[in-house]
């Protein structure tokens, strides 16, 4: 699925402009660092396996980081590429040093969100986790959802869940710091949503970031984010 990060971190260098100290681009051991951040979270939270691939050398050429889930093995491969990105050059450029493991971590949770949930679907064929209210369940089966796929009726919904799992991931490690991240983050989704309309998580993200500390008890953030995608979900 296309990432907010992959697409559009650009937009946010408007918002950490004027740093004194800048990031410069990723290289291959920050982003390998980060998505072993995300591999240990999904391992120890989901039982999720993820195996890290540079992007490079499996020919692959979408920006930063890509996933996807490997349905035969259930592992979750997470592409990374230290190629710097001319979209994506002016947003670290003002990105402050400090703060860039925190993005890339932010980054890799919610690429590994998305294998978490294609899990669901496309091994444990679990349809009422992953579909969004307002669709129709009865009889639904695996080509049946690929149908809904491809007409783009759950590209916000999953960009919701993987956004609201990266929030709640910084919510745990920088939990004196979250907030400004997530406004980040949403202004980025709303800056962008007259480009990417279905990649406006924005509605979602206001309402996690004003609940602040609230958060479904006993649950690890992948699952509060399930919880959280239906009870945010815009009216």
């Amino acid at each position: 699925m296309p990432s907010i990060f992959r697409q559009a971190l650009v937009a946010l260098a408007a918002l950490c402009c004027g740093v004194a100290s800048a990031a410069s681009y990723p290289t291959a051991d920050q982003l390998r660092t980060a998505i072993g951040v995300a591999a240990s979270l999904a391992r120890t939270q989901e039982g999720l396996t993820l195996d890290m691939r540079d992007a490079r050398e499996a020919g692959i050429t979408l920006p930063l980081m890509a996933a996807g889930l490997d349905v035969t093995t259930g592992v979750c491969k997470i592409f990374y590429n230290p190629k710097p990105e001319d979209r994506l050059m002016r947003f670290f450029d003002g990105i402050p040093e400090k703060d860039l493991p925190v993005w890339l971590n932010a980054i890799a949770v919610h690429e590994a969100t998305h294998c978490v949930e294609q899990r669901e679907v496309y091994i444990r064929r679990d349809f009422d986790m992953v579909l969004p209210p307002g669709i129709n369940r009865d009889g639904m089966t695996l080509q049946g959802y690929m149908g809904v796929v491809k007409s783009g009726a759950v590209e916000t919904w999953g960009e919701a869940l993987a956004d609201i799992a990266s929030v709640l991931y910084l919510k745990q490690a920088v939990p004196e710091q979250w907030v400004n991240f997530a406004q980040g983050i949403t202004a980025m989704r709303r800056d962008l949503a007259g480009k990417w309309p279905s990649h406006d998580t924005s509605p979602w993200l206001n309402k996690l970031i004003d609940a602040h500390d609230a958060a479904p008890a006993n649950l690890n953030c992948f699952e509060a984010a399930y919880q959280l995608r239906r009870l945010y979900r815009p009216q």
